[in-house]
C-alpha cells in the first residue's frame, strides 16, 4: 500500500548552530563549554545580550565542542590575542573573550553564555591592564644604566573566585607581548601550574599562551609531542595534599624549595631577572596572612595585589606596612576590583577539571593525541613511598614511609622524583618532580603493577612517591 505524495515530502536540513556576536569595546563574551560528550549546555539568551546579535541556538547540534573564530576587530583571552580567522576549541571551561575596540565573532557548538555590557569605568580588564603598563615601567626602569636590573615580583592574592589566576594569566600575556619573558608561579596545590594538581610549580613565559588552555590554573597541563604553542618547561615540587592548611610545613618546605630555584633562574638570566615574577597564590582560610607573607618573604616580593577583599586588604597592610625586600625596596599593597565576570565552580566541575588534566597528560588533548606505553613491571622492580597521614608524623618525623604496592593504589597517579633510590628519605621527598605515572592494577597474587607512562622505560631507579592528591581517576583507561 501506497500513500500518494509521501514521497515529495522536502528533507529539512538540521538547524545551524553556528551564530555570530557582536561586541562593543570593553564588552566581554562569558561562556562555558561542556565536556566532551555533555551535551546538555545550550545557548542562552539574556538580557544584556548586544542589540543586533545572534543568539539562536540548538541542543541538537551534531559537534559537542565550543568552536569560536574572530571574524573582526580585536579580541583577547586572559591577555592573549585571538587571530583573525583562526578556530578555537573549547572543551569544559568557564572563562570570557574581552575586546577592547570591539569585534564580531562566530560561535558554534553548544555553550552557556552571555554577553556583558561594560563601559571603561566599569570594567576592572582596565585596572589589570593599568598595573601592566606600571610593572613594565618598572621593568624599563630595571634596565637603565646604573640600575640593579632586577624587575618587578609581584603576588596575586584574594577570596576564593576572585580572578586571582586569571589576572595572573593576563600579566604574564601582556609581559609576553611586551617582549618579556616573566616566571609564573603557581603555588596552589588544588590546582597545579603546568603539572598536574598537588604540586606547586614555576616556569618562565616567554612565548605565546595557549588561548584554548584549560583548567584552572596558570598553565596547561604539559604534555610531549607537537603542538602549536610550544610547551613550558617548569620546575615543579610535589606537595601531595589538596589544602594548604592540612600540612603548612610541607607546603612552606616546598615553596621555598621553589623560590630559591626561581632566583637561581634570575640570577643565571638577565632577561628574566628584568622581567620579574608573578605568583598566583591560593585563597587561605582566615589565619593565613602569616603563610602569604611568608610566600612573600620567600620570593622576594615588592607588589601584593589583593583582588576584591577589603579584610585581607587590610590585614596585609597592617603586616606588611613599612616592610622592606631583601634590596631595600618598599612593599606595596595595591587593592583592585574583582571582575563580575568571576564564576563559582561546583565541586563535581573541578572533579572533571582535574581528570581532563590527568588524562590530557597521558593522552594528549582535542587537538593532539598521544600514545602513552603500559608496563608490567614486579613489586620488587620499584620504589615507592608513601606520604603519612598527618597524624602518623607524630610517632617519628618521617616525611615518607616506604611501602610495597598494594591493591588501594589503583587508579593513582604516582610522582616519579628526581632522586635516586639510594638517596635520603629527606632528599627524596624534596626533589623536583620528573613526571608521573598511573597505576592501572595491582596484582597481589603475582606480585605485578600495571603501570601507565607517557613513555616507555625503566621505573626501578627512580622513587615514586604515592601522595594524597589528586584523588584516584577510576575511568582512565575506559
Amino acid at each position: 500500500m501506497s500513500i500518494p505524495g509521501l514521497g515529495q515530502i522536502p528533507v529539512q536540513p538540521p538547524p545551524s548552530s553556528t551564530r555570530t556576536i557582536t561586541l562593543q569595546p570593553c564588552w566581554e563574551w562569558r561562556f562555558e563549554a561542556p565536556f566532551v560528550g555533555n551535551t546538555s549546555l545550550t545557548s542562552t539568551n539574556p538580557s544584556s545580550t548586544a542589540p543586533g546579535t545572534s543568539t539562536s541556538s540548538n541542543s541538537k547540534a551534531p559537534s559537542t565542542r565550543l568552536t569560536v573564530r574572530l571574524l573582526s576587530g580585536t579580541a583577547e583571552r586572559d591577555g592573549t590575542e585571538l587571530a583573525t580567522g583562526t578556530p578555537y576549541t573549547f572543551v569544559g571551561q568557564k572563562s570570557k573573550i574581552l575586546t577592547w575596540q570591539g569585534c564580531q565573532l562566530e560561535v558554534s557548538g553548544p555553550c552557556e553564555d552571555y554577553v556583558a555590557e561594560m563601559t571603561p569605568d566599569e570594567n576592572p580588564a582596565v585596572q589589570y591592564l593599568n598595573l601592566h603598563f606600571y610593572l613594565q615601567k618598572l621593568r624599563n626602569a630595571a634596565a637603565q644604566p646604573g640600575a640593579r636590573g632586577v624587575g618587578p615580583r609581584v603576588m596575586v592574592c584574594g577570596a576564593p573566585t576572585s580572578g586571582k589566576t586569571s589576572v595572573v594569566k593576563s600579566l604574564l600575556a601582556l609581559a609576553t607581548r611586551s617582549g618579556m619573558g616573566c616566571v609564573g608561579v603557581g603555588v596552589d596545590p588544588k590546582d597545579g601550574m603546568l603539572a598536574l594538581p598537588g604540586t606547586v610549580g614555576a616556569a618562565v613565559f616567554r612565548g605565546l599562551m595557549d588561548v584554548e588552555s584549560g583548567g584552572i590554573s596558570v598553565g596547561d597541563t604539559p604534555s610531549s609531542g607537537p603542538a602549536a604553542v610550544p610547551s613550558k618547561v617548569p620546575v615543579v615540587y610535589l606537595y601531595g595534599r589538596r589544602k594548604v592548611e592540612e600540612e603548612s610545613g610541607a607546603w612552606r618546605e616546598v615553596c621555598k624549595k621553589l623560590a630559591g630555584a626561581v632566583k637561581g633562574r634570575m640570577t643565571a638570566d638577565e632577561g628574566t631577572r628584568r622581567a620579574g615574577v608573578v605568583v598566583d597564590v591560593p585563597s587561605l582560610a582566615k589565619g593565613g596572612v602569616d603563610l602569604l607573607t611568608g610566600i612573600a618573604q620567600d620570593f622576594d616580593i615588592n607588589i601584593v595585589v589583593v583582588l576584591g577583599s577589603a579584610r585581607l586588604n587590610a590585614e596585609l597592610q597592617k603586616r606588611l606596612a613599612g616592610s622592606k625586600t631583601s634590596l631595600g625596596e618598599d612593599v606595596s599593597i595595591v587593592a583592585l576590583d574583582r571582575s563580575e565576570g568571576v564564576v563559582e565552580m561546583d565541586e563535581a566541575f573541578l572533579q572533571q577539571v582535574r581528570e581532563s588534566a590527568i588524562k590530557e597528560y597521558f593522552f594528549g588533548g582535542v587537538k593532539r593525541t598521544l600514545s602513552p606505553a603500559t608496563q608490567q613491571v614486579d613489586f620488587g622492580a620499584v620504589s615507592i613511598y608513601r606520604i603519612p597521614e598527618v597524624s602518623e608524623y607524630l610517632a617519628d618525623e618521617e616525611v615518607l614511609e616506604k611501602i610495597e604496592p598494594v591493591p588501594e593504589m589503583a587508579h593513582w597517579t604516582l610522582a616519579i622524583m628526581n632522586a635516586s633510590v639510594k638517596d635520603s628519605i629527606d632528599t627524596i621527598r624534596w626533589s623536583t618532580v620528573m613526571g608521573f605515572v598511573y597505576v592501572a592494577d595491582v596484582e597481589p597474587e603475582k606480585r605485578r603493577l600495571k603501570i601507565l607512562s607517557p613513555v616507555s622505560g625503566r621505573l626501578g631507579d627512580r622513587p615514586l612517591i604515592w601522595a594524597h592528591w589528586p584523588e584516584p581517576y577510576i575511568n582512565l583507561l575506559g
